[in-house]
């Protein structure tokens, strides 16, 4: 069996990718941006915008070892946001 999928409504690749970088706590953390644009469907278990939809944007952000926050939604809307991405 097959399957195939519409086209997207964009037909090249993500526009762009950054990589980023932070301090938390001392240590020095990295995290990688793709600005997608709009029409890009996409799939994620992340706790932000995770699901299946379209989204403008992906960041893939490092955290530290002995990660210990209980609200890492937040967390990562605060990385987004800095990163200028929301």
């Amino acid at each position: 069996m097959t399957a195939t999928l519409p086209p997207s409504a964009a037909t090249t690749g993500p526009r762009s990718a950054r990589l980023l970088a932070r301090s938390e706590d001392g240590e020095r953390l990295h995290a990688l941006l793709w600005a997608a644009g709009p029409g890009w469907r996409m799939i994620s278990s992340a706790v932000l915008g995770g699901g299946i939809g379209e989204r403008g944007w992906v960041l893939n952000a490092q955290v530290a070892h002995g990660y210990r926050r209980t609200d890492p939604d937040r967390h990562l809307a605060e990385l987004a946001a800095g990163a200028g991405a929301v």
